[in-house]
């Protein structure tokens, strides 16, 4: 089939700055960009009239959840929550009028709630003392429990190994880092038919977001799925043609699964299956808001505290080694700087004992820097998964974890893009909602929402750049920059539309402006023109 759009602002993001009225699709594949004039005078066997809107390439969002979003969709969102009080409030609610087995939640932030400290196992038994509760807290890293998820958790010690079981606060009822995993052996399993709704709600969600390719980590969400059925899933999906999003997996696997998984594993060469398998997620450090980051120099005020690492530097190189000799990215979650130093430090041992120029491996979320990492980052051609919606929360307490001097190297997303360092951006989600121009927004005002407070503005990017991060960069992070992420004849036909023009407006307008229609291989996955 042949579609054309025109009478439009095309902008490729293929950096010729060049801006199409028209860009015409056949299949799955553009097969024409120009002015309306030279469009119109050729068949077609749909036409849409643009009446000005604004197309670029689909959106990605290049590290979130898409599981454990729609997972906490369906149970309690506690994200801006004021207080203890109210969450406690909230759980009676939800316990009185879904009669649950169990609940799960997330979204909490001491540090937005009126009593100044995290919710405790004797406040979540206030809501009930019968059912298992596990309320998470924003970053997911931490989890507060009421007694009776404890008492479920005792049952888990005999097969829990000692690092993890040492992570669990049976007086205060927290599970931190690797011990979070522990709940999800208490909730209810997610049959077959519930997992691919799951799947399908998410990808109608990001959609009318106007995003066409995620990196998401979703191996190790549900209860009683083995990595390998959750392939499966979202193969039969593509094949039932029941998947509107292409997800690029960031594979989170047990070190025991590792060597078994590669039979699992997308051929190199597949550029255009909808679900691939990507990089090994791993995992290095916590979070700077649980105080469990891996800092140098430890947290102001706290300093004997370099946070909670999950790996020694031994098994973090053996573990980046095993991906590295199967020719398999790794994608690292590293916050603080010390965890970062411990990545460079692994990566740059493996390529000294087995060359890959090809590696495209990875630091999550990259966030407290220094000029010395980010030039180590650039000669290990380590790319960057970065949050630019992060700096709305994190503004605020990022002096008060580590100083108002280190603070000034942190969230240096210019920095990186000045060194050549390939960054693309992500949300997080849901840990964020997966607002692409939101993320946009915050990369290129360095604002808050409210527009009270900015953050280091000589690092923001511009409104060129900052798309990058979602389109072109995007598709370099998965190694597609030939066959998608720009606008280009001959490329997918992946694009969104939007009710305005991204660079003809002040950026604090972003958020408002609307998703038109959403394009994946040459078919309209989302439509809503007013």
């Amino acid at each position: 089939m042949r579609r054309l759009w025109y009478h439009g602002k095309v902008d490729p993001m293929d950096r010729s700055g060049r801006r199409y009225e028209a860009i015409g699709v056949e299949d799955e594949k553009i097969v024409f960009l120009g002015s309306d004039q030279e469009a119109l005078s050729q068949s077609w066997d749909q036409r849409t009239d643009l009446e000005g809107r604004q197309v670029l390439p689909g959106f990605s969002d290049t590290h979130m959840h898409l599981l454990y979003y729609v997972l906490f969709q369906k149970n309690l969102a506690l994200f801006g929550v004021g207080s203890i009080e109210d969450i406690v409030r909230m759980g009676r609610e939800r316990v009185e009028q879904t009669h649950p087995t169990c609940l799960l939640g997330m979204g909490w932030n001491q540090e937005n709630l009126a009593e100044g400290r995290m919710p405790q196992r004797q406040d979540l038994d206030r809501i009930s003392t019968e059912i298992p509760i596990c309320l998470l807290r924003v970053c997911a890293h931490i989890a507060a429990c009421n007694t009776a998820m404890l008492e479920r958790v005792k049952e888990l010690r005999d097969r829990t190994p000692r690092a993890v079981w040492e992570k669990v606060d049976f007086e205060h009822g927290f599970l931190r880092e690797e011990a979070m995993r522990l709940y999800m052996e208490i909730i209810p399993a997610e049959d077959d038919g519930e997992i691919k709704e799951m799947i399908r709600k998410g990808a109608r969600d990001l959609n009318a977001a106007g995003i066409t390719c995620v990196h998401s980590d979703d191996l190790q969400v549900l209860s009683g799925v083995t990595p390998a059925h959750m392939v499966e899933l979202f193969r039969e999906l593509e094949r039932d043609g029941e998947l509107t999003v292409r997800v690029y997996e960031q594979c989170l696997l047990e070190p025991e699964e590792f060597e078994g998984f590669q039979a699992l594993r997308n051929a190199p060469e597949d550029r255009t299956s909808l679900f691939r398998t990507g990089p090994r997620k791993l995992l290095q450090d916590g979070s700077l808001g649980a105080k469990s980051a891996e800092m140098i120099a430890g947290y102001v005020g706290d300093e004997d505290n370099h946070g909670i690492p999950i790996h020694t530097e031994e098994e973090l190189y053996e573990l980046i080694r095993a991906a590295h000799r199967r020719r398999m990215d790794v994608a690292v979650h590293a916050i603080g700087d010390l965890a970062l130093e411990k990545v460079c430090d692994a990566v740059e041992r493996v390529q000294g004992e087995d060359p890959w120029p090809q590696a495209r491996h990875g630091i999550v979320h990259a966030q407290t820097t220094t000029p010395a990492l980010l030039k180590r980052m650039k000669d290990l051609n380590l790319q960057a998964y970065i949050q630019p919606i992060f700096i709305e929360a994190d503004m605020e307490i990022i002096a008060q974890r580590v100083g108002e001097e280190h603070a000034q190297e942190c969230y240096n997303w210019k920095s990186m893009l000045d060194l050549g360092i390939h960054a693309s951006g992500g949300s997080d989600c849901p840990v964020e909602p997966f607002s692409i121009l939101d993320n946009l927004r915050s990369a290129v005002t360095r604002q808050n929402r409210a527009g009270t407070r900015i953050f280091l503005p000589e690092q923001a990017l511009t409104v060129e750049e900052g798309l990058g991060l979602f389109t072109s960069q995007a598709a370099w992070a998965s190694r597609d920059e030939n066959v998608r992420g720009t606008l280009e004849v001959g490329k997918l036909a992946d694009l969104v539309v939007l009710d305005g023009d991204l660079f003809h407006m002040e950026p604090e307008q972003f958020p408002s402006v609307a998703v038109c229609e959403t394009v994946l291989n040459g078919k309209t996955v989302f439509a809503s023109f007013s």
